[in-house]
């Protein structure tokens, strides 16, 4: 059955929460303000038809007790000011409608002077051009080319403000998500901050296997990444560091890196990966990077299995053919994404589908085996896609080239 998601501020009155018929299981998000603390996961038969707030301080204790404590002790975080300006990104296309729900989250911004670009890439209707009609605020920019990574850039370089934000069409934005990634740029070092990304609604079963599988949440602890920092295949491992949809970066050092790599992401033969490159390549440049999940954003989950089925194919190419890209570079980096290639086959994949395939023969709880298979499908064919993407990017570059010369 579906999940509840509601958020509890503990620095307002605890009021009732109804509203439970047809759920299974309730998830509570415990907030102090602006800091996120965690979550109060319980079937929704141990409360029955109403949340009473005794109830939900009592669940409180009993599961975040610690964490509470010590963020009421704190006290709630201080409005932030002096913030640098900001640009916020949203590269969309043919999503009208989840785009106009993204736009009314942007305008509710807590931040003293943002611009939202919204880039349109290579559109089949005109849905998106007149949504940005109906907001005053938000610049919009065509890119003719498809590829989620041509939009990115497409969008940095029409930006007027050096921090950029980027955030994605089906995703929701909290208010103070802007202003907590801009107060991270104090620190003249930091050249990349990503945030916290909570589900929007667990309303299906592809929803909920999209959570059990790891989802997009990346923890509720403030992290600092710098070339200094010594791990497993570090910076490759660049999906602990954050995700697409909830990123942002220095212009100016987005600038000097060249900006996004065209030969990933979704619309390119590679399929995704882009967000992992950018972030990877920060580290390798000598930036730093911030994790910080008071910057928060809530992310809609594919609905439906042939979505998520078509998604797990898809992240198991584009994060493959990531690898192979540095798999052909410098050989401490190649060396590490060899490596990584064989212990995520071996490890994610493998040993994942050997334990879940014996619960299934068992009857027990299991993760679809078909997601785990076409993920590991997706693994092995992806390492070759991003040479014959390179060339793509290089032959559509010489092409805009010549018609720009005629």
């Amino acid at each position: 059955m579906a999940t509840r998601i509601v958020q509890i501020d503990l620095a307002k009155p605890i009021l009732p929460v109804g509203g439970l018929s047809g759920y299974g299981r309730v998830w509570l998000l415990i907030r102090h303000g602006r800091r996120p603390i965690g979550w109060v996961k319980f079937s929704r038969t141990f409360v029955g038809q109403e949340i009473r707030p005794e109830t939900i301080c009592d669940l409180i204790a009993d599961h975040l007790v610690l964490p509470t404590w010590n963020s009421l002790r704190a006290g709630p975080l201080p409005a932030v000011s002096h913030l640098p300006s900001a640009s916020v990104i949203v590269c969309t296309r043919d999503h009208p409608d989840q785009l106009r729900r993204q736009l009314e989250s942007l305008a509710r911004l807590e931040h003293p002077n943002y611009e939202v670009v919204v880039v349109d890439n290579a559109p089949r209707i005109d849905g998106t051009r007149k949504v940005c009609q109906e907001f005053s605020f938000v610049r919009y920019i065509l890119e003719p080319e498809p590829g989620l990574d041509y939009a990115r850039n497409t969008g940095w370089r029409a930006a007027k403000n050096d921090v950029v934000a980027y955030t994605d069409d089906d995703a929701c934005v909290d208010p103070f998500w802007l202003a907590t990634i801009c107060d991270a740029y104090a620190d003249p070092k930091v050249q990349c901050v990503t945030g916290l990304t909570l589900p929007f609604e667990l309303e299906t079963p592809a929803q909920e296997y999209f959570e059990l599988y790891g989802g997009m949440q990346k923890g509720f602890r403030r992290r600092v990444y710098h070339p200094a920092n010594w791990r497993t295949y570090f910076p490759l491992g660049s999906g602990h560091f954050g995700c697409g949809v909830n990123l942002s970066l220095r212009r100016s050092f987005l600038e000097l890196l060249g900006g996004f790599d065209n030969a990933l992401d979704t619309g390119s033969l590679t399929r995704g990966g882009g967000d992992l490159d950018i972030m990877a390549r920060v580290i390798q440049a000598g930036g730093s990077l911030v994790y910080e999940p008071c910057a928060l954003v809530h992310h809609q989950h594919r609905k439906t299995m042939p979505q998520l089925q078509r998604q797990m194919f898809d992240y198991g190419f584009g994060f493959f053919a990531y690898l192979a890209k540095f798999a052909g570079g410098d050989l401490e980096l190649q060396n590490y994404a060899v490596r990584l290639m064989k212990d995520w086959l071996k490890i994610w994949g493998w040993r994942r589908l050997k334990r879940n395939f014996k619960d299934a023969i068992r009857l027990r709880p299991h993760f679809p085996i078909n997601l785990i298979v076409r993920e590991m499908a997706g693994m092995l064919l992806g390492p070759k896609s991003y040479r014959r993407a390179v060339q793509r990017v290089r032959t559509r570059a010489y092409v805009r080239k010549l018609k720009a010369a005629s």
